[in-house]
């Protein structure tokens, strides 16, 4: 699942998601 999220991330930095998912992979880390 993280590793998912990393590669949707930097697929698509651009995209608002990257900020969705950067939270989200926080969140789901800590």
């Amino acid at each position: 699942m993280s590793l998912r999220i990393v590669v949707c991330v930097k697929y698509v930095p651009d995209a608002t998601g990257d900020r969705r998912f950067a939270d989200d992979a926080t969140t789901d880390r800590e």
